[in-house]
């Protein structure tokens, strides 16, 4: 099977197939959004009811049928000084229908709808099933958990719950031996103001991270299924 050509935001997930060595790192995690700040700084405590929070965030995700929001992408490198910045758009739509679009500094789109996964790049366009390969489906699964509020069951990885006064930050640590190789943890902040996520910190074991920041969001307009397609 011929291998998609990846931005960086996906490319690791995909290092255990020969075929999928590629430069870069991360995944589409997609799914998610808002302003830069220290994690370190925002005195977060341990969610100790876990049972009655799992109730709250999916109850709240299931208001959530669309989601529109601009994103910007930050890749930091080891060996390169300057970070590596895109941008582009995110949309999802209830069911298991996701777009990320990325305008700068390259033209690349990856689109989920249902099982099926499209992929344009500036070359070219490839369509894949995601039942096709278990990384794909766990890529697939993760993105829809993170923006339906099942991530915080999910199979392929430990989480943990932590809250501030303004947020809440999952940390997924991943059970699956090949992907501890290339991803140590994902973070995923979450505002409580609608229950939407603002950030994704994903860590590498080689030390690089690649960050995921949301803005602009618009919840439940009207979104065409044609969004999901590629024309």
């Amino acid at each position: 099977m011929q291998l998609p050509s990846f931005p960086h935001s996906i490319r690791n997930l995909f290092l255990l197939n020969p075929e999928f060595r590629l430069k870069g790192i991360s995944i589409v995690l997609i799914s998610l959004f808002s302003i830069s700040f220290s994690v370190s700084s925002q005195n977060y405590s341990s969610v100790t009811d876990k049972a009655a929070f799992s109730k709250l965030f999916t109850s709240k995700s299931k208001t959530i049928l669309s989601l529109m929001s601009d994103f910007e992408q930050h890749k930091k490198v080891s060996m390169m000084q300057k970070e590596m910045i895109s941008s582009g758009k995110f949309t999802f739509k209830k069911d298991n229908k996701l777009r990320m679009e990325y305008f700068k500094p390259f033209s690349y789109i990856f689109i989920l709808n249902n099982d099926n996964i499209l992929i344009k790049n500036e070359q070219r366009e490839n369509n894949y099933s995601a039942k096709s390969n278990k990384l794909f489906s766990m890529v697939s699964r993760l993105t829809m958990d993170c923006v339906t509020g099942d991530v915080i069951n999910s199979k392929d990885f430990d989480v943990q719950i932590f809250e501030n006064e303004s947020k809440y930050k999952f940390i997924l640590k991943p059970r699956l031996k090949a992907i501890k190789s290339l991803i140590s943890e994902i973070e995923v902040l979450i505002g409580k103001n609608d229950f939407t996520v603002e950030k994704i910190i994903m860590k590498e074991e080689s030390g690089d991270n690649t960050t995921l920041i949301f803005s602009n969001k618009r919840i439940n307009q009207l979104v065409s299924d044609e969004v999901f397609t590629l024309k």
